[in-house]
Protein backbone atom coordinates (compact mmCIF):
# COMPACT_ATOMS: atom_id res chain seq x y z
CA UNK A 1 0.00 0.00 0.00
CA UNK A 2 1.25 3.09 -0.54
CA UNK A 3 0.46 6.77 1.11
CA UNK A 4 2.56 8.68 -1.13
CA UNK A 5 5.55 6.21 -0.88
CA UNK A 6 4.53 3.21 1.58
CA UNK A 7 4.00 -0.25 0.68
CA UNK A 8 3.09 -3.26 2.23
CA UNK A 9 2.85 -6.91 1.12
CA UNK A 10 0.86 -9.68 2.52
CA UNK A 11 1.65 -12.50 5.39
CA UNK A 12 1.29 -15.09 2.46
CA UNK A 13 1.69 -14.60 -1.32
CA UNK A 14 1.30 -18.21 -2.25
CA UNK A 15 -0.53 -19.40 -5.06
CA UNK A 16 -2.70 -22.08 -3.41
CA UNK A 17 -6.29 -22.14 -2.15
CA UNK A 18 -8.13 -22.58 1.16
CA UNK A 19 -10.71 -24.98 1.01
CA UNK A 20 -11.10 -26.47 4.57
CA UNK A 21 -13.99 -23.36 6.12
CA UNK A 22 -12.79 -24.36 9.57
CA UNK A 23 -8.80 -23.82 9.49
CA UNK A 24 -7.14 -20.66 11.04
CA UNK A 25 -5.49 -20.54 7.88
CA UNK A 26 -9.01 -19.65 6.67
CA UNK A 27 -8.76 -15.73 7.55
CA UNK A 28 -5.01 -14.91 6.00
CA UNK A 29 -3.45 -18.06 5.00
CA UNK A 30 -0.84 -17.53 7.30
CA UNK A 31 0.13 -20.40 9.24
CA UNK A 32 1.50 -17.83 12.01
CA UNK A 33 -0.81 -16.98 14.53
CA UNK A 34 1.04 -13.54 15.34
CA UNK A 35 -0.89 -11.87 12.52
CA UNK A 36 -0.87 -8.45 13.98
CA UNK A 37 2.50 -7.93 14.18
CA UNK A 38 3.74 -7.19 10.92
CA UNK A 39 4.89 -3.90 8.52
CA UNK A 40 1.64 -1.12 8.08
CA UNK A 41 0.68 2.10 6.57
CA UNK A 42 -0.84 5.23 7.93
CA UNK A 43 -3.35 5.89 5.93
CA UNK A 44 -6.22 8.94 7.22
CA UNK A 45 -10.07 8.07 7.64
CA UNK A 46 -11.97 9.03 4.77
CA UNK A 47 -8.60 9.12 2.75
CA UNK A 48 -8.20 5.95 0.28
CA UNK A 49 -5.73 3.34 -0.42
CA UNK A 50 -5.32 0.64 -3.10
CA UNK A 51 -5.19 -2.93 -2.86
CA UNK A 52 -3.42 -4.96 -5.79
CA UNK A 53 -4.41 -8.54 -6.55
CA UNK A 54 -1.86 -10.99 -8.74
CA UNK A 55 -0.61 -14.01 -9.08
CA UNK A 56 2.68 -14.69 -6.90
CA UNK A 57 5.73 -15.14 -9.62
CA UNK A 58 6.93 -13.88 -12.79
CA UNK A 59 3.18 -13.01 -14.10
CA UNK A 60 0.91 -10.13 -14.58
CA UNK A 61 -1.88 -12.38 -14.92
CA UNK A 62 -4.37 -11.02 -11.91
CA UNK A 63 -6.61 -14.54 -12.19
CA UNK A 64 -7.60 -17.22 -14.42
CA UNK A 65 -10.90 -15.93 -16.19
CA UNK A 66 -11.53 -19.58 -15.56
CA UNK A 67 -12.17 -18.83 -11.44
CA UNK A 68 -15.68 -17.00 -11.54
CA UNK A 69 -16.60 -16.27 -8.40
CA UNK A 70 -16.76 -13.23 -6.07
CA UNK A 71 -14.68 -10.68 -4.38
CA UNK A 72 -14.73 -10.05 -0.64
CA UNK A 73 -13.09 -7.40 1.69
CA UNK A 74 -12.96 -7.40 5.44
CA UNK A 75 -11.46 -5.67 8.37
CA UNK A 76 -10.86 -6.36 11.90
CA UNK A 77 -9.37 -4.58 14.79
CA UNK A 78 -5.40 -5.86 14.88
CA UNK A 79 -5.79 -5.78 18.69
CA UNK A 80 -8.04 -8.72 18.55
CA UNK A 81 -5.53 -11.00 15.77
CA UNK A 82 -8.35 -11.75 13.87
CA UNK A 83 -9.66 -14.34 16.59
CA UNK A 84 -13.62 -13.81 17.92
CA UNK A 85 -16.43 -12.15 16.28
CA UNK A 86 -13.97 -9.20 14.70
CA UNK A 87 -14.44 -9.45 10.62
CA UNK A 88 -16.64 -6.85 9.37
CA UNK A 89 -17.29 -6.26 5.39
CA UNK A 90 -16.57 -3.56 3.85
CA UNK A 91 -16.66 -4.21 0.47
CA UNK A 92 -17.94 -7.30 -1.85
CA UNK A 93 -18.88 -8.36 -5.55
CA UNK A 94 -20.72 -10.92 -6.67
CA UNK A 95 -22.77 -11.80 -9.86
CA UNK A 96 -24.36 -9.08 -12.36
CA UNK A 97 -27.40 -11.36 -13.77
CA UNK A 98 -27.70 -8.36 -16.72
CA UNK A 99 -24.30 -8.60 -17.96
CA UNK A 100 -23.58 -11.71 -16.86
CA UNK A 101 -20.22 -9.87 -15.01
CA UNK A 102 -18.81 -11.74 -11.68
CA UNK A 103 -16.60 -9.71 -9.06
CA UNK A 104 -13.14 -12.05 -10.23
CA UNK A 105 -14.19 -10.41 -13.81
CA UNK A 106 -14.02 -6.99 -12.28
CA UNK A 107 -10.78 -7.57 -10.68
CA UNK A 108 -9.26 -8.62 -14.34
CA UNK A 109 -10.88 -5.54 -15.88
CA UNK A 110 -9.47 -3.11 -12.88
CA UNK A 111 -5.86 -4.79 -13.92
CA UNK A 112 -6.22 -6.18 -10.27
CA UNK A 113 -6.41 -2.85 -8.27
CA UNK A 114 -8.68 -1.45 -6.21
CA UNK A 115 -8.98 1.78 -4.87
CA UNK A 116 -10.55 1.96 -0.90
CA UNK A 117 -11.79 4.63 0.85
CA UNK A 118 -11.59 4.30 4.63
CA UNK A 119 -14.88 4.91 6.34
CA UNK A 120 -14.76 8.78 7.84
CA UNK A 121 -16.35 7.88 11.14
CA UNK A 122 -14.40 4.33 11.69
CA UNK A 123 -12.17 4.67 14.81
CA UNK A 124 -8.61 4.69 14.95
CA UNK A 125 -6.50 2.42 15.49
CA UNK A 126 -4.54 -0.71 13.16
CA UNK A 127 -7.22 -2.74 11.45
CA UNK A 128 -6.60 -5.83 9.50
CA UNK A 129 -7.54 -5.81 5.98
CA UNK A 130 -8.37 -9.65 4.46
CA UNK A 131 -9.79 -9.50 0.74
CA UNK A 132 -10.55 -12.86 -0.85
CA UNK A 133 -11.59 -14.17 -3.92
CA UNK A 134 -14.01 -17.21 -4.41
CA UNK A 135 -13.26 -19.31 -7.01
CA UNK A 136 -16.57 -21.61 -7.79
CA UNK A 137 -15.46 -23.55 -10.63
CA UNK A 138 -15.25 -27.25 -8.26
CA UNK A 139 -17.93 -25.74 -5.98
CA UNK A 140 -20.67 -28.26 -7.61
CA UNK A 141 -18.84 -31.21 -5.26
CA UNK A 142 -18.77 -30.00 -1.45
CA UNK A 143 -15.21 -30.17 -0.28
CA UNK A 144 -14.33 -33.96 0.69
CA UNK A 145 -16.37 -35.27 -1.78
CA UNK A 146 -13.08 -35.94 -3.80
CA UNK A 147 -9.91 -34.31 -4.50
CA UNK A 148 -11.05 -31.39 -6.40
CA UNK A 149 -14.08 -30.92 -4.78
CA UNK A 150 -15.03 -27.31 -2.79
CA UNK A 151 -14.81 -23.98 -3.20
CA UNK A 152 -11.14 -22.22 -3.80
CA UNK A 153 -10.95 -19.24 -1.15
CA UNK A 154 -8.27 -17.19 -1.28
CA UNK A 155 -7.58 -14.96 1.41
CA UNK A 156 -4.87 -12.59 2.09
CA UNK A 157 -4.10 -9.55 4.53
CA UNK A 158 -2.30 -6.35 5.42
CA UNK A 159 -2.17 -4.00 7.88
CA UNK A 160 -3.21 -0.22 7.89
CA UNK A 161 -3.12 2.20 11.05
CA UNK A 162 -6.01 4.13 10.81
CA UNK A 163 -5.94 7.76 12.25
CA UNK A 164 -9.01 10.43 12.69
CA UNK A 165 -11.70 10.97 15.16
CA UNK A 166 -14.29 8.54 14.19
CA UNK A 167 -16.10 6.06 16.61
CA UNK A 168 -17.36 3.58 14.78
CA UNK A 169 -15.96 0.10 15.29
CA UNK A 170 -18.74 -2.59 13.92
CA UNK A 171 -19.66 -5.48 15.26
CA UNK A 172 -18.33 -8.75 13.21
CA UNK A 173 -18.03 -12.55 12.75
CA UNK A 174 -15.55 -15.26 13.19
CA UNK A 175 -13.29 -16.53 10.71
CA UNK A 176 -13.26 -19.63 11.03
CA UNK A 177 -17.01 -19.79 11.58
CA UNK A 178 -18.59 -17.10 8.72
CA UNK A 179 -18.84 -20.06 6.55
CA UNK A 180 -20.06 -23.59 5.88
CA UNK A 181 -18.88 -25.80 3.12
CA UNK A 182 -23.03 -26.24 2.65
CA UNK A 183 -23.45 -22.33 2.11
CA UNK A 184 -25.56 -21.91 -1.20
CA UNK A 185 -22.60 -19.20 -2.19
CA UNK A 186 -19.72 -21.85 -1.19
CA UNK A 187 -21.48 -25.24 -2.51
CA UNK A 188 -22.88 -23.49 -6.23
CA UNK A 189 -22.98 -24.67 -9.00
CA UNK A 190 -21.76 -22.43 -11.74
CA UNK A 191 -22.42 -24.61 -14.56
CA UNK A 192 -25.83 -25.29 -14.47
CA UNK A 193 -28.53 -22.35 -14.86
CA UNK A 194 -28.55 -20.79 -11.67
CA UNK A 195 -31.33 -18.20 -11.23
CA UNK A 196 -29.28 -16.30 -8.19
CA UNK A 197 -26.59 -16.49 -6.02
CA UNK A 198 -26.15 -14.66 -2.57
CA UNK A 199 -22.35 -14.08 -2.00
CA UNK A 200 -21.19 -15.82 1.55
CA UNK A 201 -20.49 -14.34 5.06
CA UNK A 202 -21.64 -10.71 6.56
CA UNK A 203 -23.12 -8.14 4.29
CA UNK A 204 -21.22 -5.21 3.57
CA UNK A 205 -21.76 -2.95 7.16
CA UNK A 206 -23.44 0.38 6.58
CA UNK A 207 -21.46 3.14 8.62
CA UNK A 208 -23.22 6.00 10.13
CA UNK A 209 -23.17 9.45 9.72
CA UNK A 210 -21.05 10.35 6.64
CA UNK A 211 -19.39 6.91 6.48
CA UNK A 212 -19.81 4.05 4.26
CA UNK A 213 -23.46 3.09 2.51
CA UNK A 214 -23.97 -0.57 1.77
CA UNK A 215 -22.97 -1.92 -1.54
CA UNK A 216 -24.45 -1.00 -4.84
CA UNK A 217 -24.44 -1.91 -8.28
CA UNK A 218 -22.46 -4.75 -8.93
CA UNK A 219 -22.26 -3.99 -12.49
CA UNK A 220 -18.62 -5.15 -13.20
CA UNK A 221 -17.37 -1.57 -12.89
CA UNK A 222 -17.15 -0.96 -8.69
CA UNK A 223 -19.94 1.57 -7.77
CA UNK A 224 -18.22 4.87 -6.57
CA UNK A 225 -19.57 5.40 -2.87
CA UNK A 226 -18.55 7.19 0.80
CA UNK A 227 -16.19 4.64 1.91
CA UNK A 228 -14.90 1.15 2.11
CA UNK A 229 -11.75 -0.91 1.63
CA UNK A 230 -11.12 -3.32 -0.95
CA UNK A 231 -9.84 -6.98 -1.88
CA UNK A 232 -6.75 -8.23 -2.79
CA UNK A 233 -6.43 -12.60 -2.78
CA UNK A 234 -4.04 -14.81 -4.28
CA UNK A 235 -3.50 -17.73 -6.69
CA UNK A 236 -3.19 -21.53 -8.16
CA UNK A 237 -4.32 -24.92 -6.63
CA UNK A 238 -1.99 -27.65 -5.51
CA UNK A 239 -1.88 -31.06 -6.76
CA UNK A 240 -4.52 -31.88 -9.04
CA UNK A 241 -6.73 -29.40 -8.13
CA UNK A 242 -7.26 -26.62 -10.69
CA UNK A 243 -5.45 -23.46 -11.63
CA UNK A 244 -4.50 -20.22 -10.70
CA UNK A 245 -5.99 -17.60 -8.91
CA UNK A 246 -5.34 -14.23 -7.54
CA UNK A 247 -1.92 -14.95 -5.92
CA UNK A 248 -0.20 -12.13 -4.04
CA UNK A 249 -1.59 -8.64 -3.10
CA UNK A 250 -0.47 -5.54 -1.83
CA UNK A 251 -2.24 -2.12 -0.24
CA UNK A 252 -0.98 0.94 -0.47
CA UNK A 253 -2.55 4.31 0.08
CA UNK A 254 -3.44 7.23 -2.53
CA UNK A 255 -6.28 9.50 -3.49
CA UNK A 256 -9.18 8.91 -5.16
CA UNK A 257 -12.74 7.36 -5.22
CA UNK A 258 -13.99 4.93 -3.47
CA UNK A 259 -15.20 1.55 -4.70
CA UNK A 260 -17.80 -0.77 -3.32
CA UNK A 261 -19.90 -3.21 -5.16
CA UNK A 262 -22.83 -5.31 -4.46
CA UNK A 263 -23.56 -7.92 -1.88
CA UNK A 264 -26.55 -10.04 -3.11
CA UNK A 265 -26.85 -10.74 -6.84
CA UNK A 266 -29.99 -12.39 -7.90
CA UNK A 267 -29.23 -14.53 -10.51
CA UNK A 268 -31.86 -13.92 -13.35
CA UNK A 269 -31.45 -15.74 -16.34
CA UNK A 270 -28.18 -17.19 -16.48
CA UNK A 271 -26.47 -17.37 -19.80
CA UNK A 272 -22.78 -19.85 -18.72
CA UNK A 273 -22.26 -22.13 -21.17
CA UNK A 274 -22.61 -25.04 -18.43
CA UNK A 275 -21.23 -28.38 -18.91
CA UNK A 276 -19.10 -28.30 -22.10
CA UNK A 277 -17.20 -25.24 -20.87
CA UNK A 278 -16.62 -26.75 -17.78
CA UNK A 279 -15.10 -29.19 -19.59
CA UNK A 280 -12.83 -26.39 -21.60
CA UNK A 281 -12.08 -25.14 -18.02
CA UNK A 282 -10.55 -28.58 -16.84
CA UNK A 283 -8.64 -28.72 -19.97
CA UNK A 284 -6.75 -25.34 -19.42
CA UNK A 285 -6.04 -25.97 -15.71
Amino acid sequence: MEEGKCTVKPWDDKNYPEKDVTKDTMRCRSASTAINEGEYCDVAAGSTFSVHMHESGPTDRVISESHKGPYMVYMAPAASNGEGNVWFSVLDEGWNPDTDVWGVDTLIKLNGKLDIQVPPTLAPGQYIVRAQVIALHEADRVYGEDEDAGAEFFPSCVLINVSGTGTEVPPGVAIPGAYDKNDPGVHFNLWDDATSYEIPGPAVYKFGSGGGAAATNNTGTPSVIASSPAPSSSSSSSGSSSGSSSGSSSSSSSSGKSCLSKRKNKRGKGKRGKKSRRNKVREEM
